[in-house]
């Protein structure tokens, strides 16, 4: 039995989350003074690497990169963490990486100094972050009764309302105020968890310093911040760390805007005599109003890349969408449902799915590992499609399957109490001693399980797993091999993420085989 998993894109709030590459979080975190030890011990490029790579690592990553010091293992290690980082992974570019090396480049030649890391606190903030929207510099000063504040800067990032504020240190060059607290995140209490200090520097009074911004009711312009809003802009000073915590470096293409709503399914089927046909369903939405004034349509192109597991590209196909536009149409959205079909040998294969809009550089990307059984032999069934309608076929149409047309649903999503459509074919089915190629086809529907403590799996052991809907029918083909389409019944069901598990046991032989997947149902 092999689920069918479906793959579906969060767009988050404000940016989207990085995976977690495989052996991340393995290590015990390493101080700063060991991290500069270790890396130091490698090749000057490497070395250079390695320190602009702790800034986009969480704690747990770099120590396990550097618990192995190798050369050929360190860059390895780097190589595969930024490959499953690329927003774009079918174009061959890694936006991801890029970004990050111009960043770090951009670092040194603005910024650098000659000893660990190669930059000063400016330039960390900048290789997490980029260039700030708002940049204030403040000069060297003494203000009564004869204190001497430092040249300071203050930089602004609306897009996560964070300031980060840095002195100048002169040996040290510009040194940003930072925690203190070496405690991990989830052990600190949030009244001592950080201060307005530097392990460079004293703690300079706030009361001197300058803390113009650009506000947005004042179309940018630079004006003193009240005192009333004091309080508010030291939280956002705090705020930095929190962003840090979250999310150690941010990209432009990570925001929510620069992603396109899509949901991916890939389910295969036996293509002939020693492969499988593998469709690959998309469906994205985009809103209808023109990117430009004079345009007339959005264009998209959806593209499917296939590698073996010794990383050789072995298909890509491509195809291109687009949507008619309207003025003035404002947040009205059109839906894109297409379909790549290929035909590949039985094997193990990786693949990513992406979506481009030409012209505003918004995309969406998925990857997954997908399985081609092989369906030649005895008793034998493809995945199982979730569709939005089955009929039957009027014209010409890529979700022509034979007689039938399967528009399939790569969300899997169906309103509750809504049959769900689900279509698959059956192959090399017996036949008796008079001829008949009879079978039984039997599906049921259980909740899928969700994550659960260890009191409630000992407690309530079994009732994820309980069938709350089940059926059955025999039917008969008229060759080896058959179609069939059915609709799952969920008038009864509440809302919530199911499994669909169908089997098939052909009567000649009495072999049986099972398929699943998932669906969810919405209010």
């Amino acid at each position: 039995m092999r689920a069918t998993p479906r793959i579906v894109f969060v767009i988050a709030a404000v940016a989207i989350a990085w995976p977690v590459a495989p052996h991340a979080g393995q290590k015990t975190p390493l101080s700063s003074g060991e991290v500069r030890k270790r890396t130091e011990k490698l090749p000057p490029d490497l070395m250079h690497e390695v320190a602009s790579m702790q800034y986009v690592l969480r704690p747990g990553e770099l120590a396990d990169l550097l618990s192995d010091t190798r050369p050929d293992h360190c860059r390895q290690w780097i190589d595969e963490w930024w490959a499953v980082r690329d927003p774009i992974p079918t174009d061959g570019i890694n936006q991801a990486r890029d970004e990050h090396e111009r960043r770090v480049l951009e670092a040194q030649a603005r910024f650098g100094r000659g000893t660990w890391p190669g930059w000063d606190d400016r330039g960390v903030v900048l290789i997490r972050y980029g260039e700030p929207a708002s940049r204030m510099q403040s000069p060297a000063d003494v203000v009564p009764p004869g204190v001497f504040v430092p040249a300071e800067e203050m930089w602004y990032y609306p897009q996560f309302n964070v300031y980060a504020r840095f002195s100048d240190t002169g040996k040290y060059g510009f040194v940003q105020y930072q925690e203190t607290v070496q405690l991990p995140v989830d052990e600190r209490a949030r009244n001592d968890r950080r201060t307005l200090a530097s392990v460079h520097n004293p703690d300079f009074p706030m009361d001197f310093m300058d803390v113009d911004s650009p506000l947005p009711h004042t179309m940018g312009v630079v004006v003193p911040l009240a005192d009333g809003d004091f309080d508010r802009f030291v939280d956002r000073v705090y705020g930095y760390y929190d962003l840090v915590d979250q999310m150690p470096a941010v990209y432009p293409f990570d925001f929510a805007n620069m992603h396109i709503p899509a949901f991916v399914a890939v389910d295969t089927f036996r293509g002939g005599d020693g492969v499988d046909r593998v469709d690959v369903s998309t469906e994205f939405a985009s809103v209808v109003r023109p990117l430009a004034v004079d345009a007339h349509a959005r264009a998209f192109t959806t593209t499917a890349v296939f590698w073996d597991y010794g990383g050789a590209e072995v298909g890509r196909y491509a195809r291109e969408d687009t949507i008619r536009t309207r003025p003035f149409a404002g947040d009205s959205l059109a839906t894109v449902l297409n379909q790549i079909t290929m035909t590949l040998p039985p094997a193990t294969y990786r693949i990513a799915v992406t979506v481009e809009e030409k012209g505003s550089g918004r995309f969406a990307a998925a990857r997954r590992e997908v399985e081609c059984d092989d369906l030649d032999g005895g008793i034998a069934m493809s995945d199982l499609e979730l569709a939005r309608t089955i009929g039957a076929a009027r014209e010409e149409s890529s979700f022509n399957r034979g007689p039938l047309e399967v528009v399939p649903r790569p969300s899997g999503r169906y309103r509750a109490g809504q049959p769900v459509p689900v279509y698959f074919e059956v192959y090399h089915i017996g036949s008796d001693n008079r001829g008949a190629r009879a079978y039984t086809v039997e599906y049921s529907v259980r909740a899928k399980p969700g994550p659960r403590s260890t009191w409630s799996k000992l407690l309530f052991r079994g009732n994820d797993e309980r069938v709350q809907v089940r059926s059955s029918f025999e039917t008969a083909a008229t060759g080896p091999d058959d179609v069939v389409h059915m609709s799952a019944i969920t008038k009864n069901l509440d809302p919530g993420d199911y499994v669909l598990e169908v089997a098939v046991t052909d009567h000649a032989s009495s072999h049986r085989v099972t398929r699943t997947t998932t669906f969810r149902l919405l209010k």
